[in-house]
């Protein structure tokens, strides 16, 4: 089941060169796509018929669709994955830290209006915001952890299944009414230029002491972050989701230590049995150079 949710990684430090070469190629075509749809007559057919279809979709699932790209709900997505494959933690690190800076500075530079700001007849779903549209936050995070998973892992069929997920999490952000077709494509660019850029630090090795304490603290600060969270803006399949989430990372990381206190206590006693061995050929050796 482990291996479902989190396939096996590479061995290596850096990203295969076929995987490189496919990670860029989906760069190349959201970049591509950026262009072709980056004037405001495109921009605005496409969003009304992604948008159009959000009465056939029942709201709770584009609330819940959406959410997957909110900090909150990753963070816990990726900690989930961090206790499996601690080795991507300082590249979870820089990537989020790159992406924490970029959008904000580009949100605030381009100060882009909201469709809600600019249509009359739209289809909005969940809170109704105005202003910093460009680029899409939500869609940058899915891209972002879609993108080092896509890096890391072994399995084309899961690679799909990353993109394809942070893909659901970016057309949610159209069908509920929040953004452009070209935030979420921009999104998607920001959130995939970061993945690549902590690509270049290599995997490591954390000791099971450190990575458990390092793990329960960002637990501890994803869980105030929740509990700060204003939940009567939310419906109860997201608050639902989010602690069903926070429940599973603190199952997984209590099994985990465990398993560090298990294979601590048998190293532990295999040194111990060691000396003893040790002890017992010396007193051994002692006794027969005696009766010589």
């Amino acid at each position: 089941m482990a291996g479902l949710f989190f396939p096996k990684l590479t061995k290596f430090a850096y990203a295969h060169p076929a995987t490189t070469k496919a990670f860029l190629s989906l760069l190349f075509f959201f970049t591509s796509l950026y262009l072709l749809i980056n004037n405001p007559e495109t921009n605005l057919a496409i969003f009304r018929s992604i948008n159009g279809l959000s009465p056939q979709i029942a709201d709770w699932l584009q609330l819940l669709l959406t959410d997957l790209g909110n900090g909150l709900t990753l963070g816990v997505l990726m900690l989930c994955c961090l206790i499996k494959r601690p080795e991507l933690i300082i590249r979870v690190l820089i990537a989020s830290i790159l992406s924490l800076i970029l959008v904000p500075l580009l949100k605030q530079f381009f100060d882009a209006p909201r469709p809600a700001a600019v249509l009359e007849m739209l289809h909005i779903v969940g809170d109704k915001r105005l202003s910093h549209s460009f680029p899409s936050g939500h869609s940058t995070s899915a891209f972002l952890f879609a993108g080092t998973l896509f890096l890391t892992c072994q399995y084309y069929r899961y690679k799909l299944i990353f993109i394809l997920g942070a893909i659901l999490v970016a057309l949610s952000r159209i069908t509920v009414g929040a953004h452009w077709p070209i935030d979420v494509v921009m999104g998607a660019i920001v959130g995939l230029s970061c993945a690549y850029l902590a690509s270049v630090f290599p995997l490591v090795q954390v000791s099971g002491k450190v990575r458990t304490s390092t793990l329960a603290t960002l637990l501890v600060i994803l869980i105030a972050c929740e509990l700060s969270e204003n939940s009567s803006q939310l419906i109860w399949p997201v608050i639902l989701m989010r602690w069903s989430l926070i429940g599973i990372a603190t199952l997984m990381l209590l099994q985990q230590h465990k398993s560090v206190i298990v294979q601590r206590e048998f190293c532990v006693s295999k040194a111990r049995q060691r000396v003893k061995n040790m002890v017992e050929l010396g007193s051994r050796s002692l006794t027969q150079h005696r009766k010589r």
